[in-house]
């Protein structure tokens, strides 16, 4: 089969602000051919993102004993990183930051056409093949009626499903696909599933070969190839060998942890009366009526665009509850207490904490991740004030806890997707809040760290009576100490007995 990317003894290092090299990727000889699908796996930190990025030519290794990397254009090998932007299309996180950080009042169809001349947004008149080209990819999607939605106006998912159709458009020799069903939800990940699977069997001249970074087992039937990362050391494994497969699967297998006796401590209730929450002038969260009790472990679900992180916004603060509707958000220092009304938006912080891919993409600050989780005590984001004795031993308790201590002079947007979801789950751990909002909280992370957190957070719910409302599409997601589950459809929201 034809070569389209190859690699000799590729080498990639980074330095920390304090010049510490960091070596993200060891020595890789690798050939993809046309038409040979693969997957890479791997924890967090291994190398998968940057190699992604190696081959789409955003980054570069270094001239000296950095190794080689050619793209086979039409056949022949280039050394040209422009030839990489040509031949490679990826949706990654960096790319998703990139357009939620923009406030382009530009609908999706606009997006997905800018494709066609590898651009960010359009800047010429598509001919009506193309339009119609895109309406096709969107529909098969399920994703049609988002074609004329503003950016600005998409969910996290939504945002991440016009990007795939982006990727689709482009009609790229290469699609590199960095965890790209993080935050869809279960049909929305089918039906992108299917999308590939066609895109895998169709005899288009232009159909492209998939490279996909993934944490999720089992592997879709088109891939032919499957590569595990380890420290930057990239190595194949058998695909037909069920076995081997299932064997890396099941060091992810859950842990049983023993049984901590729940301390008579702080909570909170939440009282939402006829509540709407709107976003220039359109009604997203509709008339909603919930009591969160003291103690309750709520799980939220929902489609991509329900209004379930707009409903969290609301709960934190950051959204005002609508005229007509109110919310009472009672803090108790203990059941026996009497409850105190939080009102001022740096109490609220103070007691409700909140994990979300939003923030994670405007966290940018390149603070240490010492420093990011340390902001946790204020719910700031930046360091404003100097770290306390107490606080210092806290954080270093919590960064064993959660095994990021060799992490923990790196700058926070050095850190990998997955690490960086880690850290910011720590800076909303470290200040012992009431209430947890986790939207998303497990995108990005391999299931390894997934686990590690799902169990530490049972931890600390056992040991603190921690309250959490989690958002999630994925039942694998759940806390098992869940008491009450919610829905969230257009923006209405039920109970689920």
């Amino acid at each position: 089969m034809p070569k389209l990317i190859e690699t000799h003894a590729l080498t990639f290092s980074y330095y920390t602000e304090n010049k510490e090299e960091i070596l993200a990727l060891d020595h890789i000889d690798f050939t993809l051919n046309q038409g040979e699908h693969i997957a890479i796996i791997g924890e967090n930190g291994a190398g998968k993102s940057t190699f992604l990025q190696v081959m789409r030519g955003e980054i570069y290794p270094s001239p000296k004993n950095g190794g080689k990397i050619y793209w086979y254009e039409n056949g022949s090998p280039s050394v040209a990183p422009l030839s990489a932007r040509e031949m490679c299309a990826i949706i990654s996180p960096k790319e998703q930051d990139y357009y939620a950080r923009q406030d382009w009042n530009v609908n999706c169809l606009e997006i997905v056409l800018a494709a066609c001349s590898n651009d960010y947004i359009l800047y010429r008149e598509p001919s009506t093949k193309e339009v119609l080209q895109a309406v096709e990819i969107a529909k098969q999607l399920g994703a049609e009626y988002l074609l004329y939605t503003p950016i600005n106006k998409l969910s996290q998912g939504q945002l991440r499903i016009m990007l795939i159709a982006r990727a689709l458009m482009k009609k790229s020799p290469v699609i590199l696909l960095d965890e790209p069903l993080n935050g869809l939800d279960e049909k929305t990940q089918q039906l992108f599933w299917q999308t590939l699977e066609k895109l895998a069997a169709c005899k288009l001249d232009h159909k492209p070969t998939i490279v996909l970074t993934t944490h999720l087992f089992p592997l879709p039937p088109f891939i032919k190839h499957c590569y595990e990362m380890k420290q930057g050391r990239l190595s194949l494994i058998d695909n037909d060998n069920q076995s081997e497969l299932l064997k890396i699967a099941e060091q992810y297998r859950q842990i049983p942890k023993e049984h901590v006796e729940k301390k008579q401590d702080q909570a909170m209730e939440i009282i939402l009366e006829n509540a709407s929450i709107y976003l220039d002038h359109t009604e997203i969260v509709k008339h909603i009526n919930w009591h969160i009790q003291p103690k309750e472990q709520w799980t939220l679900i929902g489609h991509n665009g329900s209004g379930k992180s707009t409903l969290l916004n609301g709960i934190l603060g950051f959204l005002p509850i609508a005229v007509g509707g109110s919310i009472t958000r009672n803090w108790y220092q203990n059941l026996q207490a009497q409850p105190v009304p939080l009102t001022v938006l740096d109490n609220i912080k103070e007691k409700i904490h909140f994990v979300s891919d939003t923030l994670q993409t405007h966290y940018t600050f390149n603070d240490t991740v010492t420093d990011v989780i340390f902001a946790g005590f204020d719910g700031n984001i930046g360091v404003y004030r100097d770290k306390t004795e107490e606080e210092i031993q806290k954080i270093q308790e919590l960064l064993h806890q959660l095994n990021l201590v060799h992490l923990a002079t790196r700058p926070f947007r050095s850190l990998s997707t997955g690490q960086a979801r880690k850290v910011l789950l720590a800076r909303a751990i470290i200040g012992d809040p009431a209430l947890l909002l986790l939207d998303e909280p497990f995108s990005g992370l391999d299931p390894r760290n997934k686990q590690e957190i799902k169990e530490f957070l049972e931890y600390k719910i056992a040991e603190t009576s921690l309250q959490t409302i989690l958002v999630s599409h994925l039942e694998s997601d759940y806390l098992s100490c869940s008491t009450n589950f919610g829905t969230m459809f257009k923006g209405e929201f039920s109970v689920l007995d």
